[in-house]
């Protein structure tokens, strides 16, 4: 599991690991948070043992509360996709042609499948897509894991790297993970 780091040290007692794992074309994305005290709002009661699936259900600003976030970066281009969900099985996915410019035109046919489980005694999401119909993404790809949490202590910003001098998860200096076909994190 890679861990997570928050933009600031806001005194939470959270921490957050991710993975994903890419077999054949169905890219897998795990988040396994420990928040003991229950710190996250809009994230509890934990319902362990649900899975959603089905066709892209897309809600905007899903980034304003407790949401988790994958981006994934053509090697050879700056094209890149921003997968965004939550535990309540609400996600959505944007297209960028360049650095923070999102193809407003992008109508994704995606299938998603959402399960929700303890591992551990943590509640773990587990996110599966095909990403065989994502234009201009190709293998090897890199990689930004990133969280956003909204708790106790307000607004935090996760990821496994920050470059700058404010959060940036668009940074392309942030996607220091590579995608590989058939394996995890390198």
């Amino acid at each position: 599991m890679i861990l997570l780091y928050p933009f600031e040290n806001k005194k939470e007692n959270i921490r957050i690991s991710s993975d994903f794992q890419l077999n054949g074309t169905a890219l897998t994305v795990s988040y396994l948070v420990d928040d003991k005290e229950q710190e996250l709002e809009d994230f509890y009661p934990f319902e362990a043992g649900k899975e959603i699936s089905g066709a892209l259900f897309p809600l905007e600003n899903l980034w304003t509360t407790t949401c988790f976030e994958i981006f994934l970066k053509n090697a050879l281009t700056n094209d890149y996709y921003e997968f965004n969900f939550n535990s309540k099985g609400e996600w959505n996915v944007f297209y960028f042609s360049d650095y923070r410019k999102r193809v407003d035109t992008f109508k994704p046919n995606l299938n998603i499948n959402l399960k929700t489980l303890w591992a551990n005694g943590r509640p773990l999401l587990v996110f599966t897509v095909d990403i065989n119909s994502l234009v201009n993404l190709e293998v090897p790809a890199h990689v930004n894991m990133a969280t956003v949490t909204k708790g106790k202590a307000g607004i935090s910003y996760w990821s496994q790297k920050h470059n700058g001098q404010k959060p940036d998860f668009h940074d392309f200096k942030n996607f220091s993970l590579v995608l590989n076909s058939n394996e995890g994190k390198k």
